[in-house]
Parts: C-alpha cells; sequence; structure tokens
C-alpha cells in the first residue's frame, strides 16, 4: 500500500455539527432577539477547520487537519473526513463542538456555538509538537481559543519559519482584546475575517494590520486586500447563480484561495507571493459560490457551476 503524499497544508480550528436553520424573522442588528420561530433544520458536518479540509479535498490537496474532538460523538465525523486522523486529539468523555446557526431571509445570520473539549495549553503544546508542521508550505489558523492559537501559531512559526501563517480569528475576534490580537497577529503573514472582525482589528489594534497581507470579505460586496507596501485591492464578487445557505462560504473561501496560494509561493517567492493576489481571490470567490448554491458547509463539489 502506497504512503499518503506529505501535507502541504496544516489547517488547526475545529470541527462540529452544524444545526442549521432558517427564520422568517429579520433580524435586527443585534441578531435574532425573542421568540425568534425556526422552520426547517438538519444536521450537517462544520466547524472552520472541517470546512477548509473539506474544500481543499475537493482539489485533492494533501492536508493535515490539527483539532481536537469529544469521543463521544466523533466516529460519524471521523468516517465522513476521509483524513489522516494523526492530528485530532480526541478527548474521552467529552462532545465535539456545535454550533447553531439561524439565517433570516435577507440572508443575515446569527450564530450560538459551542467550542467543545476544553484543552489545556500544556496539553496543546504537546499535541502541536507530534504533528509534521514542518514539512507544509502553509500553516492556516482558524479560530479557535486565543490562547491555542497563539501557542499553534508560535509553534508553526518555530518549526517552520519558511511556512505562511494563516490567521482566520473569526468569531473569536470580537471578543479579542489588544494584547491577544497584537500577539497573534505579530506571528501572521496574512490574515483574513469578514468585514465585522477587520473592523474590530482596525479599532483595536490597528497597527496588528501592518506589513501584513490583509483579506476582507464581505458578503456579496467586494473583497478587499491590503498588500504589505499598503497598496489595496478590491475584487467584486460576481453574483451566484444559486443563493441557498451563506453558512461556511467563509471557510469555502479561504479553501479557494489556498492552492492559488501554494502555486504562487512556488512561482514567485515567499517575498512576491502576494502579486498574485488578484486571480488567488478570483478562486476564492469562485468556491464560495459552490458553497452558497448548497445547503450545509460540506455538501457541494466542484462540478457545481459557480
Amino acid at each position: 500500500m502506497s504512503e499518503s503524499p506529505a501535507p502541504q497544508i496544516a489547517v488547526m480550528g475545529a470541527l462540529a455539527y452544524d444545526q442549521i436553520a432558517k427564520t422568517d424573522k429579520v433580524f435586527g442588528p443585534e441578531g435574532p432577539g425573542l421568540n425568534c420561530k425556526v422552520t426547517a433544520q438538519q444536521e450537517f458536518f462544520g466547524g472552520c477547520a472541517g470546512n477548509i479540509a473539506y474544500g481543499l479535498g475537493l482539489q485533492q490537496v494533501p492536508t493535515i487537519v490539527v483539532s481536537s474532538a469529544g469521543g463521544e460523538d466523533f466516529r460519524r465525523y471521523a468516517q465522513h473526513l476521509n483524513l489522516d486522523l494523526s492530528g485530532i486529539l480526541v478527548v474521552s468523555g467529552a462532545q465535539c463542538a456545535r454550533a447553531n446557526i439561524i439565517t433570516d431571509p435577507n440572508g443575515q445570520q446569527f450564530t450560538a456555538f459551542a467550542p467543545g473539549p476544553s484543552i489545556d495549553p500544556e496539553t496543546w503544546q504537546v499535541h502541536l509538537r507530534n504533528q509534521p508542521l514542518q514539512s507544509v508550505s502553509i500553516f492556516v489558523c482558524a479560530p479557535f481559543p486565543a490562547n491555542l492559537m497563539a501557542l499553534a501559531l508560535a509553534e508553526s512559526r518555530q518549526r517552520n519559519p519558511d511556512a505562511l501563517n494563516v490567521w482566520l480569528p473569526g468569531q473569536y475576534a470580537d471578543n479579542l482584546h489588544s494584547h491577544d490580537l497584537e500577539q497573534s497577529a505579530a506571528l501572521s503573514d496574512v490574515i483574513i475575517g469578514n468585514s465585522h472582525e477587520i473592523t474590530h482589528i482596525r479599532r483595536t489594534a490597528p497597527q496588528c494590520l501592518a506589513g501584513k497581507v490583509t483579506i476582507e470579505t464581505d458578503g456579496p460586496r467586494p473583497v478587499r486586500a491590503l498588500l504589505p507596501d499598503g497598496s489595496q485591492r478590491t475584487l467584486p464578487v460576481p453574483a451566484a447563480p444559486k443563493h441557498l445557505d451563506p453558512t461556511g462560504c467563509g471557510d469555502a473561501f479561504v479553501a479557494g484561495i489556498l492552492p492559488e496560494m501554494l502555486n504562487a509561493l512556488k512561482t514567485e517567492g515567499r517575498s512576491q507571493w502576494h502579486t498574485a493576489i488578484n486571480g488567488i481571490i478570483r478562486a476564492g470567490n469562485r468556491h464560495a459560490a459552490r458553497c452558497l448554491g448548497r445547503q450545509g458547509s460540506q455538501t457541494y463539489n466542484l462540478s457545481i457551476k459557480s
């Protein structure tokens, strides 16, 4: 039996079960409010790391997932992933992360997230040191508790200074204080987030974004990329032919840009890969459109036209 190819990308973050529902109630500025009645609700595989790994798997990019999972209910997800599971820390007696996601008629979403097993920093550090981070070209740090994200970015930087560290603070962003933001940003080469997340970083610790590639998404509105020299690119998001469920579209966008980033690293080198940013973002938009046309984050495929 032939060995699996060495991973080119490591993705750290949550594996979760998503409960996805819709409501006829239009959300206000603070979310759904009281007495929000939901319509058809279904469970799907989710979590940022799982979603990104799923998209990379469709593109046949060798990937390792670094995450934690609950031993009580991980088996179904493990069978679904069809990946090397050596990067998953399974915690006996615990349950996997869960996200309860409600979408209003305008596509606005409210998410209540249960982060899953609690991991102490010492255990996480040991787990990270057992991962082949020295062999990957890109290390993706998707949303996870703040101290564990900082530990992972530091471990990647120490073990493999040539790898690109890509940080997605995600739903943790607006709970991070300036010290947390500065600590993780200092260890990152690329920061990706939606407009709400990047706005929080700009207001709280604007110096975090200096000298990095920052990619800011905003739903159907243009994607903005801030480059290390201070210049900015703005690329429109093509209208999607099908618009069913926005859940996981941000993760699908990331899964779409990563292979293009790998190619740019090979052709342009570590210091100049971002000169290909226009094509990189367009690939992300195409991938996100495929996810938008299906319900759930891990149900689309590359035959779905965007």
